[in-house]
């Protein structure tokens, strides 16, 4: 902001690795509570569900820290820096998927109470249905589980030694998996520790930043930046800020997180009841969208600090991610102490989220791959000891993938690509079968599979387009000019007037135009195409014969639809239903048998 010299890299001071030390010995404690001293939950249930008898607060919180991910706390505030405040709209959409989930999906898995959510699949359509979705989920489980802890380690490597780093983030991985294995309690311990480091590591930043300009005066820079952006209109399908895009894409992806992702059940069936369940999604809800704002705060707060001297562009970060680490290494100068509070809530956050993870994956395998093949009378503790091997087994893997590798950019940018797949096609499955009574195996099947060929299709295009640069994101006006300027306020309110950079365009061939589509749509497009595809091949290849089904498979509202129908179907046969030809034939035999007997006597 005031100088353009590189910033060297601040190491922990003393206090620092105190705090660290503190932190990662309440992990430990955890860990060794969960493993060593409570073994009162060695069953299924109480691995995944932690005896379906937790507190409302603990689930709440257990809720929200899944959200408090690297992305959260290191990716919002660059979006903001970079694109504006147009993010704030997805408060509305967490408020629409909160609502969604606790009318038409929450009751339908509290009912059933199923260890697996891909359980669902197979008592509503078929086997080969639950397996496929098992794979998507696993598949794309496993590409995202190495990015959860290389998005804060490339970001920290500005701030920290290289292989300091590297330890760092594999002692991260460590104590995500001992968390796993302790089960849901175990995470359920270290979701409320995040929750409370998020915000202190949220707001601590932003707050103490604006205390040599004022809350004003950086209002004033982002308002003349361009960065205050309440409503964009823009349909443009590339423009993947713009209010639609935030709203509509955004929610269908968090609607699969939230009401149908193994992970987040795990949490909402961990209460007695729905009304409970309903409390902790409510109570969440809230914390996120306090969360969510803070992060936009932030970002506003990071503008405010590089608005006159981007660091990308006089080369004091190589890239945009490493802005936070940057402006807290700015900001170590005159508060000390303030970075580090920043990284033990980062290493929380991506503790908790790995160790969710790694205990939703262990748990799917398990009941989806190894428990089919098992012995009907195999005893719930032999169960609960495979799937915490398999917990292992997913961690190793993790820490290997982050301590070999040296470059996952290419790899961050496709595992979210296919985790945006596999999330529409799995909510659209799920949908598919939830909503809408008619609907068959014939139909989820084709749905599925000609979703997953339709968004792979654009996700490998947008992603060569990307890669040749004829695809690129729209983006706010970035300065150099207030470098080295001490009152760089007043530069900033002069020269930050100039027109946002429109992405450039591709060549206009039909099929190419199709890879503009942003990859935040990609779940929308999974979702509709599932249901475009799947409720009228039901209905071609035959009706589901709904009598014969469980009725709680069936959201509220379409069980209330099928009961008014069924009200109405004895009056209705006699006056419209052909008589079976069956039929005909037994009362023309017991018609003959009768006259028979007349004859005989």
């Amino acid at each position: 902001m005031r100088n353009t010299t590189p910033v060297s890299p601040l190491y922990f001071n003393v206090a620092e690795y105190c705090l660290f030390g503190i932190n990662l010995g309440v992990i430990i404690g955890i860990i060794l509570y969960f493993n060593v001293v409570n073994r009162k939950y060695n069953t299924v249930d109480g691995f995944l569900f932690g005896g379906k008898n937790m507190s409302v607060i603990s689930i709440s919180l257990a809720l929200i820290s899944s959200h408090l991910t690297s992305i959260t706390l290191l990716g919002v505030p660059v979006e903001i820096y970079l694109r504006g405040t147009q993010y704030w709209a997805s408060a509305l959409s967490l408020i629409i998927v909160t609502f969604l989930t606790a009318v038409i999906y929450l009751p339908v898995f509290h009912k059933l109470q199923l260890s697996s959510s891909f359980e669902y699949l197979e008592i509503r359509f078929s086997t080969h249905t639950r397996t496929i979705a098992a794979v998507l989920f696993v598949i794309s489980k496993l590409m995202l589980l190495p990015i959860v802890p290389y998005v804060p380690l490339m970001a920290f490597r500005l701030v920290t030694n290289p292989l300091a780093g590297h330890v760092t983030a594999v002692i991260c991985v460590a104590c995500a998996t001992f968390i796993a294995v302790g089960g849901l309690r175990a995470i359920v311990s270290i979701g409320i520790v995040t929750s409370f480091l998020a915000v202190a590591g949220t707001a601590l930043p932003s707050g103490l930043a604006l205390l040599p300009m004022g809350f004003k005066k950086m209002w004033e820079i982002a308002s003349h930046g361009g960065r205050l952006v309440f409503y964009d209109p823009d349909p443009e399908m590339a423009h993947h800020t713009s209010f639609f895009v935030v709203t509509l894409a955004l929610s269908t992806n968090w609607l699969w997180k939230i009401a149908l992702s193994q992970s987040s059940l795990q949490k909402l069936l961990a209460v007695p009841t729905i009304s409970k369940a309903r409390l902790c999604l409510a109570i969440s809800c809230v914390g996120v969208i306090l969360m969510k704002l803070l992060s936009c705060f932030l970002g506003l707060a990071l503008y405010a600090w590089f608005a006159g001297c981007d660091p990308l562009l006089t080369g004091q970060v190589k890239k945009h991610e490493q802005l936070v680490p940057q402006f807290l290494n700015n900001l170590s100068a005159m508060f000390p102490g303030i970075c580090g509070i920043f990284i033990i809530s980062i290493f929380s956050a991506t503790t908790g989220c790995i160790a969710s993870l790694i205990n939703s994956i262990g748990g799917v395998l398990f009941e989806e791959f190894i428990r089919p093949w098992m012995p009907q009378n195999t005893n719930e503790l032999t169960c609960c000891k495979i799937m915490k091997m398999l917990c292992v087994l997913v961690g190793l893997y993790c820490a290997g993938v982050v301590w070999f590798s040296k470059e996952l950019d290419r790899l961050q940018h496709v595992a979210s690509g296919v985790t945006g797949v596999t999330a529409g096609t799995l909510l659209g499955l799920f949908t598919l079968g939830i909503v809408f009574p008619r609907a068959n195996c014939s139909g989820a099947l084709s749905g599925c599979l000609l979703s997953l060929m339709l968004c792979g299709w654009l996700l490998i295009g947008a992603e060569n387009a990307l890669a040749s640069g004829a695809l690129t994101f729209q983006g706010k006006p970035l300065a150099t000019s207030g470098c080295g300027k001490t009152n760089f306020t007043t530069h900033v309110l002069a020269n930050l007037t100039t027109v946002p950079i429109a992405a450039t365009k591709l060549p206009t061939k039909p099929l190419q135009s199709l890879f503009r589509i942003s990859f935040t749509y990609c779940p929308f497009t999974g979702v509709i195409a599932v249901l475009l595809i799947g409720v009228p091949m039901s209905y071609l290849t035959g009706k589901s014969r709904t009598e014969s089904m469980n009725p709680d498979v069936f959201c509220p509202l379409t069980q209330s639809i099928l009961n008014k129908s069924q009200m109405r179907s004895p009056s209705e046969s006699l006056e419209v239903r052909a008589p079976d030809t069956q039929e005909v034939y037994v009362a023309l035999d017991e018609a003959l048998k009768h006259l028979k007997e007349v004859i005989d006597r």
